[in-house]
């Protein structure tokens, strides 16, 4: 039985916007960028914790994007179609994904405990 004095506070709605960055990255890659786009656009008028889980997911997509795209680009240009290409590409892309996988769990934790979150700071 919970406490009775205990107040109810309003959730500020910050945990959407980054279980939308999770699933743009491990299950429904464009949809979700689609979906996470609408609600920053949306969270003009929200908390301004919502405000800044919403802006970090979106930079940090694209921060994702251009650094895996530019990285495999890039060494196709300097190896070419080889098995050093394919190496390199492969290593570049998972440990990037997985680093921004690990970054969206520990927003995701800050977003929980209504705390905003850890980078980027200047979007705050």
């Amino acid at each position: 039985m919970p406490y009775s004095g205990s107040r109810k506070s309003e959730s500020p709605g910050a945990i959407a916007p980054v279980a939308w960055y999770l699933l743009n990255l491990l299950a429904l890659p464009i949809i979700g960028f689609v979906v996470l786009l609408t609600i920053m656009l949306k969270s003009a008028d929200a908390s301004p914790l919502r405000q800044a889980h919403s802006k970090a997911a979106v930079y940090m997509s694209i921060l994702g994007a251009i650094l895996i795209g530019s990285g495999v680009g890039i060494s196709w240009m300097m190896f070419g179609n080889t098995g050093n290409f394919w190496t390199f590409a492969i290593v570049w892309a998972i440990v990037l994904h997985t680093s921004f996988v690990l970054w969206g769990m520990i927003a995701l934790a800050q977003a929980i405990g209504n705390k905003p979150p850890y980078f980027p700071r200047r979007l705050l």
